[in-house]
């Protein structure tokens, strides 16, 4: 019970933090809907992108560089979802691991009821491979934050 309250204490301080202005100028030249948000809305989406980001870890994969324009694209993305709810931040997620562009996985998969195929596939994001993880295409992520 001390735990969850530490946790909301801390939660809550984070959310009254002054937003970076920095990371305010990336969502609003990268992330077409928040423009469209009441300054209601904005207010409370900047409160859990800082939560967000001050939870979650990033790991670039395939050479790329994590910077705040991912970090916070990416973030703002994933707290629209939490909007008007009473939220934990999506407590199984640890890590967001991000490739610079589509990745290719090897996976196998049932076509008939003895028949497998297996190949490689290209994904632009996924979860539940690894626990605690997403993995996402930043060419996709981006492409989604300009045309929501």
């Amino acid at each position: 019970m001390i735990f969850e309250f530490l946790k909301q204490w801390r939660r809550g301080r984070l959310r009254a933090r002054p937003f970076p202005k920095e990371w305010l100028t990336l969502i609003q030249r990268h992330v077409v809907f928040f423009h469209k948000l009441s300054a209601g809305d904005r207010a409370e989406l900047l409160g859990h992108i800082q939560v967000f980001l001050a939870e979650k870890r990033f790991e670039g994969c395939g050479g790329f560089a994590i910077t705040d324009e991912v970090r916070v694209t990416i973030a703002a993305q994933a707290c629209l979802l939490l909007l008007h709810r009473r939220t934990d931040y999506f407590p199984g997620l640890l890590t967001i691991l991000v490739y610079p562009l589509t990745y290719m996985v090897e996976e196998k998969r049932q076509v008939g009821e003895h028949v497998w195929e297996e190949g490689t596939v290209s994904r632009l994001g996924e979860t539940g491979r690894r626990m605690g993880s997403l993995v996402l295409a930043w060419g996709a992520v981006k492409h989604g934050a300009a045309d929501p």
